[in-house]
């Protein structure tokens, strides 16, 4: 069982990054070319979990997209939990809400420091690095803190 919530897991996380840079490109006005939401290999890049190809000028809120989406679904999330009355979905809101989010922020982040290409690294090129690198370490504190908060409290009703 544990083996589908992990490729649900990676489905997800891969399907509302690559869905919000394309969301975003569109709005900017650029052509959606190509949509992978699957895991696989491509020719020029090698083993990818997912990619938008796209045509068209966009803006650094393009690159950006995903990290959005991570705010905005950890935000949700965050209320979801502290709202819900029945505890039926807590696990499932705490890992996809919060998990899912924290592994995109640190996977994203620490590839863009050492790999040329990726999202992060292109917004170090294109934005101030102090607002990059500022960004991602207080979404990612702020993540984690939220997720152990939650956590905790699971753990302390459950014994009550």
């Amino acid at each position: 069982m544990r083996i589908f919530i992990v490729i649900a897991f990676i489905l997800w996380t891969t399907a509302r990054h690559e869905a919000s840079h394309a969301l975003i490109a569109y709005l900017e006005g650029s052509k959606i070319e190509e949509l992978k939401l699957l895991p696989g290999i491509h020719d020029e890049l090698g083993f990818y979990f997912g990619y938008v190809k796209h045509s068209g000028d966009t803006t650094w809120l393009t690159k950006c997209a995903p990290f959005f989406s991570d705010l905005l679904i950890l935000l949700f999330s965050t209320i979801l939990l502290l709202k819900i009355k029945s505890k039926k979905y807590y696990r499932e809101i705490l890992f996809f809400g919060f998990v899912s989010p924290i592994v995109d922020l640190i996977y994203n982040y620490q590839g863009g420091l050492w790999r040329s290409g990726t999202d992060v690294s292109v917004m170090l090129n294109q934005l101030p690095n102090w607002t990059v690198h500022s960004s991602f370490i207080l979404t990612i504190s702020a993540s984690l803190y939220g997720f152990i908060y939650f956590r905790n409290r699971q753990k302390t009703e459950t014994k009550n």
